[in-house]
């Protein structure tokens, strides 16, 4: 009996763990998020949901380009109402990466994989980093 009351605290106790969240993300802190992987704040605030890389023009890795390209980020915010915005990484444009809605700036820091001449990168592979800050 002791043994099953012991488990169910420790199960309770990690339910209600904050920072053991796949899921979450903190304000001011960089996460992840993988194509259709949704993410909530764990203060009351947004959800952030990366939709689609909607382009990704960056020259390939060891490649000469005339335009170094850019990588254009979609994503779905929840806070009382769905609204869709893109965030973009674009050398010498870092306006681009990032965007107020409501009391929170959303920056997109990174987009990866970087692309590989010769090699088609797949939706599933991208993972981006970003940071939700409240203002």
């Amino acid at each position: 009996m002791k043994n099953y009351l012991l488990l169910l605290g420790l199960l309770l106790l990690f339910s209600a763990s904050k920072c053991g969240k796949k899921n979450g993300f903190e304000l001011g802190q960089t996460f992840r998020l993988q194509i259709g992987e949704k993410a909530h704040c764990q203060c009351p605030g947004p959800s952030i949901q990366l939709t689609a890389v909607k382009e990704d023009s960056r020259c390939p890795e060891f490649t000469n380009c005339i335009w170094e390209g850019q990588a254009v980020v979609q994503f779905s915010l929840n806070n009382s109402g769905r609204q869709y915005i893109d965030l973009s990484l674009r050398d010498g444009h870092p306006e681009l990466a990032s965007r107020k809605v409501g009391d929170y700036i959303y920056r997109l820091e990174k987009v990866s994989p970087y692309p590989q001449a010769g090699r088609v990168t797949e939706p599933e592979e991208y993972i981006v980093e970003l940071v939700v800050e409240g203002i």
